[in-house]
């Protein structure tokens, strides 16, 4: 059984749509998306558009959350840096028709598959939270009592590909479909990198196997999309990539 995990397209759907091309070329059990879809960059209709003719289940990512209500959750940001989010919030839900919100206030908290025998958890964050941070360095411990009964959690939110083995169980992310970024601060000089990137789990005589992929997209298309929006910052940085 194979299953694919997409997180974080964030309004990027020149390299979601690099993504779903390889999709096709494959057969896959199920699709599941990790969250944070449309907010964030020039193409949020789009991206949800693909998502639903891709009919997949879907996790509500943090993201998700903010373009719901454009209420920031406990993330701590300075003035500049919450003005800069909520301009590009509203701007985004103004892309959005009400069918379109409709589908994203429909996302599930987690979803839960049963992959050849095997529980795989799919979250966002983590099961308890979709602002949750789980990290390489994240202690053991920690990661144990997230991963609980499950043999497998996938998660997002944190832009990274990563895997770990914790008890009985492993914890991976999908890393970013749709933003992509070398992982220093400050935030505004994180450079991006010009791929898409997704998860393959794979289930073979009870044995699980995880597959990280990188697909490079069109970046100058990103870049002209990106002209519409209120927010110069965003084609800016992918300027330097």
């Amino acid at each position: 059984m194979r299953v694919a995990l997409i997180a974080d397209m964030h309004g990027n759907a020149v390299a979601f749509d690099a993504v779903l091309r390889e999709l096709e070329l494959e057969r896959f059990d199920a699709v599941v998306s990790l969250g944070d879809v449309a907010q964030g960059g020039p193409q949020p209709a789009e991206c949800i558009d693909r998502l639903r003719e891709l009919g997949c289940r879907c996790v509500l990512g943090n993201s998700d959350e903010f373009l719901l209500t454009l209420e920031l959750g406990s993330e701590e940001v300075d003035d500049e840096r919450r003005e800069q989010l909520v301009t590009v919030g509203r701007w985004s839900e103004q892309q959005l028709g009400d069918e379109q919100l409709a589908f994203l206030g429909a996302f599930e908290p987690t979803v839960e598959l049963d992959v050849s025998g095997s529980r795989l958890v799919c979250c966002h964050g983590s099961p308890a939270s979709n602002e949750e941070v789980v990290l390489p360095e994240t202690p053991r411990e920690k990661v144990e009592e997230l991963i609980g009964r499950a043999d497998a959690v996938a998660g997002g939110h944190v832009h990274l590909q990563w895997l770990r083995r914790a008890g009985r169980g492993i914890w991976f992310c999908a890393g970013s479909v749709g933003l992509v970024y070398e992982h220093k601060e400050p935030m505004d000089e994180r450079p991006f990198d010009p791929w898409a990137e997704y998860a393959v789990l794979t289930a073979d005589d009870g044995k699980l196997g995880v597959e990280f992929r990188r697909v490079p997209f069109d970046v100058e298309a990103l870049i002209r999309a990106a002209e519409a929006m209120p927010d110069e910052q965003y084609a800016a940085m992918w300027k330097r990539a």
